[in-house]
């Protein structure tokens, strides 16, 4: 996993940030100024940082999932997207340089596609 002091440019920043996160005494002082600049990098690193693990646990979440159900009729049904489309946000994929997630509705719109799925499967399973 990417570390969030990554996305501090600067390299007497990052050097103060990354003694700080792994516990150590600055060896570097920075102004007033470059603290503040370090502190809205080093949180943009973080939100990175936090994207990536949700993903991660989505992913997991998931586990056998994909290989159990057809996500090409998932994407296609409920997306009106390929299933290519589909296995690049699950799998996480980086696609023209970055890494496909879901957006928000797209993870809300997989979450009702899976519990429709899952009432169709229990409909059936009672009737045989």
């Amino acid at each position: 996993m990417e570390k969030a002091t990554n996305h501090i440019k600067d390299k007497k920043i990052r050097a103060y940030f990354e003694d700080v996160t792994e516990g150590r005494k600055p060896s570097v002082k920075l102004t007033a100024e470059e603290l503040e600049k370090g502190v809205i990098e080093f949180d943009k690193g973080m939100r990175k940082v936090i994207e990536e693990a949700d993903e991660m646990i989505f992913r997991a979440k998931l586990g056998d999932l994909p290989e159990a159900l057809s996500f090409s009729y998932i994407a296609k049904k409920y997306f009106g997207k390929s299933r290519g489309w589909l296995m690049q946000k699950v799998n996480g994929n980086r696609v023209n340089g970055k890494t496909a997630i879901f957006t928000d509705e797209e993870r809300l719109m997989f979450r009702k596609a899976l519990q429709d799925l899952s009432e169709k499967m229990s409909a059936v399973a009672m009737s045989i």
